[in-house]
């Protein structure tokens, strides 16, 4: 039973796609310490750019490495792509609530739960919506490819 889910499990396009939203999340955090602490930018302005800069980086990343989608429409992909970020970021917030305020636990624990959880969520949307027009092709050229 294992193995079959070893086999039938897109691991190495998991690995791309933690890989990539690590660098997203050191180009968001990067870019609103900068704007925030050098440029004096309102730390609200700076978050909103910096959240729209590493989700356009993550978008691109994805489409072209990750999910190997180049060939689909690009729009479409974008659109469905900041809808499944928009859903799962409504999740987290009510999974946060849920997790501190009624069950009381502690929020840092709640927070790596829900991450693991939305980003799996996450992975599973863009692989068979986001990007699922591409998806035979995708598959031969990840699976023949190593992670670099």
């Amino acid at each position: 039973m294992f193995h079959m889910l070893l086999q039938w499990f897109p691991f190495r396009k998991l690995v791309k796609f933690v890989i990539t939203g690590g660098i997203a999340l050191g180009v968001d955090m990067t870019l609103y310490y900068f704007l925030t602490r050098y440029g004096h930018v309102y730390y609200l302005l700076a978050r909103i750019l910096s959240l729209g800069v590493a989700i356009v980086w993550s978008f691109t990343v994805n489409r072209q490495w990750t999910f190997r989608a180049v060939e689909g429409d690009a729009r479409k992909q974008a659109v469905k792509f900041v809808t499944v970020i928009l859903f799962t970021s409504l999740l987290s917030l009510g999974l946060m609530h849920v997790g501190v305020t009624l069950l009381h636990f502690h929020d840092l624990v709640v927070i790596l739960a829900v991450s693991v959880m939305t980003t799996l969520i996450n992975f599973s949307a863009h692989s068979l919506w986001s990007y699922a027009g591409n998806k035979k092709k995708a598959e031969a050229s990840i699976d023949a490819l190593p992670l670099a």
